[in-house]
């Protein structure tokens, strides 16, 4: 039985993605042998049994927690909104380029010892650390540097060409300090792993075909029955600087106006964290404004539900030219078998494939309103003929029983 310690950040929001990841491949893992191990970081020092791993809490002492959340946290408010202020913005800059590769790595001495200690007395065979923060790939270099553990770093975003960290403004020093960081994370891994094609690409300037490898995000949930009393078009996730839907916005505002009957059957559900310019945009459209509902997801059975209840799925790109993310809620749209509307100005040559394979519309430009106004007219007259219907094809390859035979290749390779 081989013995793996999963080092992760993100464990106790249950929403977040780095979790939905990974608590599908432990449960894919624990049906082939695996015995795992997941330590992550909160208030407390505990060790319990769940149903397929170990779950092993540190606490973070009172100090680090300062720094935490003043300026991580505060900077992470900011980055959502495009109206930001200059405190923030001031508090990003000091983040980028004065903590690197991020504020976390304060407390990451102690928890290191611990993992050193853990790995020996427990003979674990395996090391994966996955970030988001970048700060754990640290961790685990310093870790297989002293266990010679076999180590798999496993890169759910970008770091150094990431638009969240360029977005805070590093000065040319500090990019340097990161490249630096990100080539030695890199080269001291055995394995790599990374969620995107073009991600993959940059990362094989680096180092070798063999050691970086893809494994994209996939999505377990399956859709519920609706019979849909409105036209729902939804968002869920995170609405940010890079994703302004503005013409969007006023479009639908536009057509609510001249069209009685969709204005009697429409509505617009955002769930998640939107900037609240973008919430102040929309409350300034008599039309719209009224048919708008915001709200947050605290389970996946609850977001099985909206999604379900939804008639088209709104996709929103980073609106820059660098795309080297795949959005994790793709592979939700996707299985959720519904209609999607992709807005992205720039080729996501990932997410454009997803796109056509699963039988989806193409990507359509933020500012194209004749294109975004004739696919919410179509999908409405299909819904008020009752044409409407869910695009139910064969979504096995996205399931993460498929995708982990690529994970266990990379493990035991």
């Amino acid at each position: 039985m081989k013995k793996i310690l999963l080092i992760t950040y993100y464990w106790k929001n249950s929403e977040s993605v780095g979790k939905k990841r990974w608590v599908n491949f432990i449960s894919e893992l624990g049906k082939s042998n695996f015995d795992i191990s997941v330590l992550t970081f909160g208030g407390r020092d505990f060790i319990k049994k769940e149903n397929n791993y170990t779950l092993i809490e540190r606490n973070i002492n009172s100090a680090n927690k300062f720094f935490s959340n003043k300026i991580v946290k505060n900077y992470s408010r900011g980055v959502i909104d495009s109206s930001s202020n200059i405190f923030l913005s001031i508090l990003s800059w000091i983040r980028v380029n004065f903590f690197i590769p991020d504020g976390r790595i304060l407390y990451f001495k102690k928890i290191e010892n611990f993992a050193v200690k853990y790995i020996t007395e427990n003979s674990i065979d395996t090391l994966i650390t996955t970030s988001p923060p970048h700060s754990i790939q640290k961790l685990g270099m310093r870790i297989k540097k002293r266990t010679g553990v076999n180590w798999i770093s496993d890169f759910r975003d970008p770091y150094l060409n990431w638009n969240i960290m360029l977005s805070m403004k590093p000065i040319f020093i500090s990019k340097m300090i990161h490249n630096f960081y990100q080539k030695k994370f890199i080269k001291a891994s055995d394995k790599v792993i990374v969620t995107n094609s073009e991600l993959r690409k940059e990362f094989l300037k680096i180092s070798t075909i063999d050691k970086i490898n893809l494994i994209n995000n996939g999505s377990n949930i399956k859709p519920e029955k609706y019979n849909n009393n409105k036209f729902i078009l939804s968002y869920f996730g995170l609405l940010n600087m890079f994703r302004n839907p503005e013409k969007l916005i006023d479009t639908l505002d536009i057509m609510l106006e001249e069209d009685s009957n969709f204005r009697s059957k429409f509505e617009f559900h955002l769930f998640g964290n939107i900037q609240k310019s973008t919430v102040n945009y929309i409350s300034k459209k008599k039309n719209l404004y009224p048919l708008t509902r915001f709200d947050m997801i605290n389970s996946e059975k609850e977001l099985i539900s909206k999604m379900s209840s939804s008639s088209i799925l709104l996709l929103l790109l980073d609106n820059l030219p660098i795309q080297n993310t795949t959005p994790y809620k793709l592979y939700e749209y996707l299985v959720s078998e519904k209609l999607i509307l992709t807005l992205g100005d720039y080729e996501n040559i990932d997410v454009d494939r997803f796109l056509k394979d699963y039988k989806r519309n193409n990507r359509i430009r933020y500012d194209d309103v004749s294109k975004i106004r004739s696919f919410i007219k179509k999908s409405f007259m299909l819904y008020d003929s009752k044409k409407l219907k869910n695009i139910n094809i064969n979504y096995s390859d996205l399931r993460y029983s498929s995708l982990i035979f690529k994970l266990i290749k990379v493990i035991k390779d």
